[in-house]
């Protein structure tokens, strides 16, 4: 670990992509984790739940390699940029869906997954490429232990916002941590 923390002192570029991939897996996990329930409470069958699940999860992977060309063509950066305003986009719509607007959740919810991917993909290619070759498992390992615990407690805390205020509460609450990170990579240079 104190390996990894070196690393990152010495690499701006690091760090960026770390918060970045910390980010997107929150906003993704506090979303994706509390859309069912909100769904459920509107009285949508399992079944309409299981398809906009679904979509979401094509939304994660199905659009991966063309995500990674972009990074590749125009940069890691503005494909991190892409991601936040694909999850601003994603928690604007999905947020302001009442219970039984699934076609609104739905739509929201496959701009989750494309905006996950995208800070994912740009993000880990960033953060390998910031570090030297012998620092690399150590940061990469952080970077995961770091992307668990940010999905785990934005589980946790979107449960909590759910249950005390409202899904449209966490839509906000996600769209203003997308926006800060968002300005953040914009301003913020390597």
């Amino acid at each position: 670990l104190r390996t990894a923390w070196q690393a990152l002192r010495r690499a701006p570029a690091a760090v960026r992509a770390l918060v970045a991939i910390a980010v997107s897996h929150t906003a993704m996990v506090s979303v994706m984790s509390m859309t069912p329930v909100h769904l459920d409470h509107g009285g949508s069958p399992n079944w309409v739940i299981g398809i906009v699940l679904s979509l979401h999860i094509a939304g994660m992977y199905v659009l991966s390699p063309l995500i990674g060309w972009l990074a590749d063509r125009i940069g890691r950066v503005p494909v991190l940029r892409l991601g936040m305003g694909l999850l601003l986009a994603a928690a604007v719509l999905a947020g302001t869906a009442g219970p039984h607007g699934v076609t609104q959740v739905s739509a929201g919810l496959a701009l989750l997954g494309a905006g996950w991917s995208c800070g994912l993909i740009a993000g880990s290619a960033m953060l390998s490429e910031a570090v030297p070759l012998e620092h690399r498992p150590a940061v990469q390992g952080l970077s995961d232990l770091l992307m668990n615990v940010c999905g785990a407690t934005g589980a946790v805390a979107a449960g909590v916002i759910v249950g005390a205020l409202s899904y449209g509460v966490l839509g906000t609450v996600v769209a203003v941590m997308v926006t800060i990170t968002g300005a953040w990579l914009t301003l913020k240079r390597t």
